[in-house]
């Protein structure tokens, strides 16, 4: 039987009725939309690390700033009608390990969770604080190190000073130490007055009352000489400070006729140290003899009262005899020269021989 070709026309095909579409028809399953807070977003909220640690049933997309997760259970189609999801996708809701990821987004993540729990900003804001933490522990261990080596050098200076006392070597060794303490000086500047005063370069100058009187008992039984030796060998006070030092009251020297305020402080200062004994006794008078003692016939200068002695007091008058300048100085040698004042040969007291009652005198 012949093959007959036959040539279909397709410009003239028509289409074949298609059954009716029904309600129930697949469509693409969208998955779950996992929702950020304000301020927040999948790429620095979202735990991508954990996927790599753990099991998670699911996989996970980002578009356009919105983060899709899709179980791994999903057949990517569902059932037209209110759901926009499959029902593997749909389930995620009620996974826990995808509502801790909520909770831990929402409320942050402890900082002493696993890295892989934290997302990308957490792990920038752990790695911040951690770089906090270091710096203020370094800086504290550095702090406590100068500290303990601030300690060492000083408990290192208190022995040096304890060998320098130990030594033997510095004289009035508690008079270096207390000129140091009253100087406001620490360890190290009463150390360097220790070593100064062992080498010979610094001696105190500062005594006690103490040291004064032994100082005064040897220069009043031995004289100058035995006070020199004892300044030599145990660094006391000098011959010059003794004198300063001396209990003797003092008298007020005049350098004209003497006034009567002069007289009574001169007489007060000479019975002050028997007063008592006078009283005790019951004594009402006392008599007091003094001599006439003769004076080496030169000019001194009184410290105390800025005035000129040793000049007569008949013509003391006759020229100014307090220091104020070399010129004062120079007219009273002048009027010396002149022969209008004289150097005084003798001194004697203005009280000499007289009667002198207790009731004035204390």
């Amino acid at each position: 039987m012949p093959i007959v070709n036959e040539v279909i026309d397709v410009d003239n095909m028509v289409d074949e009725p298609t059954p009716k579409e029904s309600s129930t028809q697949l469509a693409l399953c969208n998955g779950y939309v996992l929702d950020f807070p304000d301020g927040q977003n999948p790429h620095i909220a979202y735990p991508f690390a954990l996927h790599n640690s753990r099991s998670i049933p699911w996989d996970y997309s980002v578009r356009n700033g919105i983060m899709t997760l899709y179980s791994r259970s999903c057949e990517g189609y569902f059932q037209r009608g209110d759901k926009k999801a499959c029902k593997a996708c749909q389930g995620l809701v009620r996974n826990g390990t995808l509502d801790g990821i909520r909770t831990r987004i929402k409320d942050g993540v402890n900082k002493s969770a696993p890295l892989a729990y934290h997302g990308i900003g957490g792990l920038h804001n752990l790695m911040r604080l951690q770089g906090i933490d270091k710096e203020f522990y370094r800086f504290r261990g550095l702090n406590q190190t100068r500290k303990l080596l601030g300690k060492a050098v000083a408990l290192s200076d208190h022995k040096r000073l304890l060998i320098a006392m130990a030594s033997g070597k510095v004289a009035r060794l508690d008079a270096v130490i207390r000129i140091g303490l009253q100087q406001k000086k620490g360890i190290r500047g009463v150390l360097a007055s220790l070593e100064a005063a062992a080498q010979g370069l610094y001696r105190p100058k500062s005594f006690t009352e103490e040291e004064d009187m032994r100082a005064l008992l040897f220069w009043r039984l031995g004289g100058n000489r035995v006070a020199n030796i004892y300044q030599r060998s145990l660094n006391g006070p000098s011959v010059s400070y003794l004198r300063r030092r001396s209990i003797v009251p003092t008298i007020i020297p005049s350098h004209a006729q003497p006034t009567v305020e002069q007289v009574r402080i001169n007489v007060d200062s000479t019975f002050e140290s028997i007063g008592s004994l006078l009283q005790r006794s019951g004594q009402l008078h006392v008599v007091a003899m003094f001599d006439e003692v003769a004076a080496e016939k030169r000019i001194r200068w009184d410290p105390k009262t800025n005035l000129f002695l040793g000049v007569c007091r008949e013509h003391a008058e006759n020229t100014s005899m307090e220091f104020i300048n070399e010129k004062d100085m120079e007219e009273v040698f002048r009027c010396l020269d002149d022969g209008e004042i004289h150097y005084a040969g003798e001194v004697k007291r203005e009280f000499a021989s007289v009667l002198l009652p207790l009731t004035r005198l204390f």
